[in-house]
């Protein structure tokens, strides 16, 4: 990804078209909160913003975060002062995380006829990995209503195409939001871009609103995909990536091939988690899958576990087991086995 900046960094968007590299790395910077930035002013430029944001905040401070945000951190730094992207005029942001939500949302005129709208994905928090997980229980989840919203708020009737994008999470948001936002505004969706982001239940998956915008719609996953292996979806574009297992879900490690990603095909490691997964969703119910997982997040921040960094520290790991003992066992070990990699690998 740093490669292709470097080598495209200088070419604007008028002489080189957007391209699915270009979406991964607007779905990248959505990750940051630029709340205590001039972001909210609705004038300034990625440029402006992005450097006002290096002078507030040190990578090493931003790296205890989490990785994606450490990625994110990073890429801002390269594209900062490159002319493809510090000109662009960014907009509509909104960061909003609550026990049952993490949301964040933001976009980017990319030309006068262009502009993209990138949603955040899971981050360190509990409350993400919370939705991720209901996301196989519960439908529409807080996030999904407010993606929704955005979308229909923020789309002129008459105004430019929209590219409609996310990494993770955010990339879940990008296909739900877009099935079900104003009909007539979805005439400006010009691409929807789900990276490495999970797919939908049985029942939105059947769905005519699914299949309305399928022609638009890119699921983006690395050959170890976990998350982007939750839930249904079809029509995987598989792509390479520098790293196995739950590494390989940042988006900086996805190869590039001059402007595209390098395909590849799924490995037998993130099938069997995907079966996995599909025998646990197939011995339980809904309304199941909601008690067995909302006792788990309960007992999960009943530990004051807030963030998947603190699942590190082995006394937070041994004060979840004794306070769910009462929890069902198999539902706790994949819950927390998920967690486990996620954070033990960062």
């Amino acid at each position: 990804m740093f490669d292709y900046v470097a080598k495209y960094g200088d070419i604007r968007f008028e002489n080189k078209a957007f391209n699915e590299v270009d979406n991964i790395i607007f779905s990248v910077l959505a990750y940051l909160d630029y709340t205590h930035t001039k972001i909210n002013d609705n004038c300034h430029t990625l440029g402006e913003i992005g450097r006002e944001y290096l002078r507030k905040y040190s990578y090493k401070e931003i790296r205890k975060l989490g990785i994606a945000i450490g990625d994110a951190y990073k890429l801002l730094e390269a594209v900062v002062e490159k002319d493809r992207y510090r000109h662009l005029i960014v907009s509509n942001y909104i960061y909003n995380t609550k026990r049952d939500m993490q949301f964040s949302a933001m976009t980017f005129r990319v030309t006068r006829g262009l502009e993209c709208i990138a949603f955040e994905g899971t981050d360190q928090l509990i409350s993400g990995w919370r939705e991720d997980f209901e996301m196989s229980c519960s439908f529409p989840v807080p996030s999904h209503i407010e993606a929704t919203k955005y979308l229909n708020e923020h789309i002129r009737l008459f105004g430019p195409k929209v590219v409609v994008c996310g990494h993770s999470k955010g990339g879940n948001l990008a296909l739900v939001a877009t099935m079900f936002m104003n009909p007539i505004k979805r005439r400006r969706i010009k691409v929807i871009y789900n990276n490495d982001g999970p797919g939908l239940r049985d029942e939105e998956f059947e769905s005519d609103a699914y299949q309305r915008i399928l022609k638009k719609y890119i699921h983006i996953v690395p050959h170890s995909t976990i998350v982007g292996a939750m839930l249904h979806d079809k029509n995987y574009l598989v792509v390479q990536s520098d790293k196995e297992n739950i590494l390989g879900h940042a988006a900086i490690s996805w190869q590039i091939v001059d402007d595209h990603f390098k395909r590849a095909r799924r490995s037998e490691r993130s099938l069997e988690i995907e079966r996995r997964l599909w025998a646990w969703l197939g011995k339980h119910d809904d309304a199941d899958r909601k008690r067995l997982l909302e006792a788990v997040f309960s007992t999960i921040e009943g530990c004051d576990i807030l963030d998947t960094m603190s699942l590190t520290k082995w006394r937070n790991l041994v004060k979840l087991f004794r306070a769910s003992k009462d929890v069902d066992k198999e539902s706790k070990d994949l819950v927390v086995g998920l967690f486990k990699e996620v954070a033990l690998k960062k």
